[in-house]
């Protein structure tokens, strides 16, 4: 069994490239669990930063995610329902559903997400 230890403060955040940013969104991340990490499991969890106007664009995966809020207010839309989510809430999105995230507040929206996979790498994303 392989241990981990993080601290999200000592991580860069990651963004889609400038060319890619009106498909996908302007969400930035950072990998605290999975192939990047360097603590090979089965597992990639990571936290998703939204500021103030920005979003995730609408997309799917095989895999099902959660989503538990960290900080600032928005929207999740799974499937065309709208969720509002706040600290503390959680969201369960099974495989190949459509969402989105939307920040509608002035703070940053911070986002915990978690795969049951491996390695990043595996989730293809599909806008």
């Amino acid at each position: 069994m392989q241990v981990a230890s993080v601290h999200l403060d000592d991580l860069e955040w990651a963004a889609w490239p400038p060319d890619q940013v009106a498909q996908r969104g302007t969400a930035q991340w950072k990998e605290l669990l999975g192939s990047a990490s360097g603590c090979q499991n089965d597992m990639t969890m990571g936290v998703v930063r939204l500021r103030k106007g920005e979003s995730l664009e609408p997309h799917h995966h095989a895999q099902p995610e959660t989503y538990f809020t960290l900080s600032g207010r928005g929207t999740v839309t799974i499937d065309g329902v709208v969720h509002a989510v706040e600290p503390g809430r959680m969201l369960f999105i099974p495989g190949n559903a459509q969402h989105q995230i939307n920040n509608v507040d002035y703070e940053d929206l911070t986002i915990l997400y978690a795969f049951a996979v491996s390695d990043f790498s595996k989730v293809q994303y599909h806008f």
